[in-house]
């Protein structure tokens, strides 16, 4: 497995569409099957680090109740605060970058994986690589990719009318891909830093003519959080199989 060197969480969000509960909770710490959003998170992102690697945390709405998390359930996490979280992502995941050296793997908090795509990741080939899967129906604020003839990435937006594939929340970068990547990524943070999201530094990648692979993680339940309803549903489908974190690619759905 080529596991990254540092995992970049982003956690900063307001999480407007989980009101009432995050005016007194930061999205991260809303609770799904018995734990907050982050702690999920927190023990994927040590599955998929390399030994000794980097475990960053953006922190921007009510970031002290994330660090005082993080000092319990995670004190090798270094937190870091976007001060700007209000504004599009692209300024979190800035602010990730600033402790993190080489190879990475981006994530949001509103996730919640099961482990075993941790190591499909890991196992994938190409230099920049995106997550997606085709089990879900995709609504108007989904993700959407489009591939191109060699099945890489050509477009990826919410916006798109026909797709082929969801984006599910996470990028791998590697060494290799990583100069490209951050010219992609300098040159949005430069033109747009208010209002660019981490997606178009994909899109980025495809107008250059240098498109991002993909790694299908069809075939296993995940959860987004994003919404009450988003909430109520992931309670319900963890209720019902409560081993599905820990689950692996053999076991049935």
């Amino acid at each position: 497995m080529n596991r990254p060197s540092s995992v970049i969480l982003l956690a900063a969000g307001l999480g407007n569409r989980l009101r009432p509960l995050t005016e007194s909770l930061p999205k991260a710490l809303v609770p799904c099957g018995g734990w907050p959003l982050l702690a999920y998170d927190l023990e994927f992102a040590r599955r998929a680090l390399a030994p000794g690697g980097k475990l960053v945390v953006v922190t921007g709405h009510l970031r002290e109740l994330v660090e005082e998390y993080l000092a319990r359930a995670a004190p090798e996490a270094i937190a870091v605060h976007n001060p700007d979280y209000e504004k599009a992502n692209l300024l979190s995941v800035a602010a990730g970058l600033r402790e993190v050296e080489g190879d990475f793997l981006l994530m949001n908090v509103d996730h919640i994986y099961p482990l075993a795509f941790a190591d499909r990741m890991t196992r994938s080939d190409g230099d920049v690589v995106c997550a997606v899967d085709h089990d879900r129906p995709l609504g108007p604020d989904d993700m959407k990719v489009g591939l191109d003839a060699r099945g890489r990435v050509a477009r990826i937006s919410k916006r798109l009318e026909t797709w082929d594939l969801g984006y599910i929340g996470m990028t791998l970068v590697r060494p290799a891909g990583l100069p490209r990547w951050r010219q992609c990524f300098d040159r949005l943070l430069a033109e747009r830093p208010a209002t660019a999201v981490a997606e178009e530094v994909i899109q980025a990648l495809a107008d250059q003519g240098t498109p991002a692979q993909v790694c299908d993680l069809s075939g296993l339940s995940w959860l987004e959080v994003d919404t009450l309803e988003d909430l109520e549903a992931a309670e319900t489908r963890l209720a019902e199989c409560p081993d599905l974190i820990h689950r692996d690619w053999n076991s049935p759905r």
